[in-house]
């Protein structure tokens, strides 16, 4: 009885919380509902499927903020839809200016919106995401499945956060979007067409090659199993010992600063997801 309570109160705290979200929604969830999607609940997830919109997975711009023009929605959709023609992946792209989430182990309310609301939707399981946080001023971009294998954004969070921070700060959330899906196409298509495995490859093959021509060069005409072996006989004679102190050495390690962060694990839903943000 005290579950059902539960999921009822967590109901209705949708409802109200969410009610900005009819031009995107295709429904309310309900507690049957849930059974039947890509993920499981549970008493420990329940709360985080709750509070997360089920929308029209066609729209892929979710512009609740209202920081974009109708025009500039249309051409982000059109966009959109150009990266998954060209990609294979699906992309999910949110602005918020409420965001009633709690945290989830070490992500952050912002981190958490985005992971469960392309999990907790019908979203493909291959994808990106982006979401311009208002309420917390934040910005965070994840990847999840073959994406997120990839590390199709974990790698590169400072150059991500150099480019579209700036974007950011100036209120060009359209061009800091475009921006992000012209960036990850590019990014995603270099890696499939020369992807770590070749690169790994390569590399061994290249040092082997080399190991080998040095090999060659230097092998001796016989073994060696001393240092005597490489002097002549009676050509040194030690007269004399000294220990003298010759010099010291300092040595720095140069550590970057980053404009970005990163991280990687699993959301409430259990899927895996890497990315960052700032």
């Amino acid at each position: 009885m005290k579950n059902i309570f539960s999921i009822i109160l967590l109901l209705v705290v949708c409802l109200s919380g969410f009610a900005q979200n009819d031009k995107y929604s295709i429904g309310e969830r309900t507690a049957e509902d849930l059974h039947v999607k890509k993920f499981q609940v549970t008493e420990a997830n329940i709360e985080y499927v709750l509070t997360t919109p089920y929308v029209d997975t066609s729209y892929k711009i979710y512009d609740y903020a209202e920081l974009l023009t109708e025009t500039q929605r249309n051409a982000i959709k059109q966009r959109c839809r150009e990266f998954m023609k060209n990609t294979g992946l699906d992309i999910a792209i949110v602005t918020l200016n409420e965001n009633p989430k709690p945290s989830f182990n070490d992500y952050a309310p912002s981190d958490v919106y985005i992971q469960d609301f392309y999990d907790y939707n019908d979203f493909k399981e291959d994808g990106v995401m982006l979401i311009i946080d208002k309420f917390y001023d934040k910005n965070r971009y994840y990847d999840a499945g073959l994406a997120a294998d990839m590390t199709l954004l974990g790698d590169r969070v400072e150059n991500y956060a150099d480019h579209m921070k700036p974007l950011y700060q100036d209120g060009d959330y359209y061009g800091e979007i475009m921006w992000f899906i012209d960036e990850t196409e590019a990014v995603y298509l270099y890696e499939i067409s020369f992807p770590k495995w070749k690169c790994l490859i390569f590399a061994l093959l290249f040092a082997w090659i080399i190991w080998g021509l040095h090999r060659k060069k230097y092998k001796l005409v016989f073994k060696a199993t001393s240092a005597d072996d490489y002097k002549k006989q009676g050509s040194f004679k030690l007269t004399k010992k000294s220990t003298q102190f010759v010099r010291t050495f300092t040595t720095r390690t140069y550590s970057p600063k980053s404009s970005g962060s990163g991280s990687s694990g699993h959301g409430s839903s259990g899927g895996s997801h890497s990315g960052g943000g700032f």
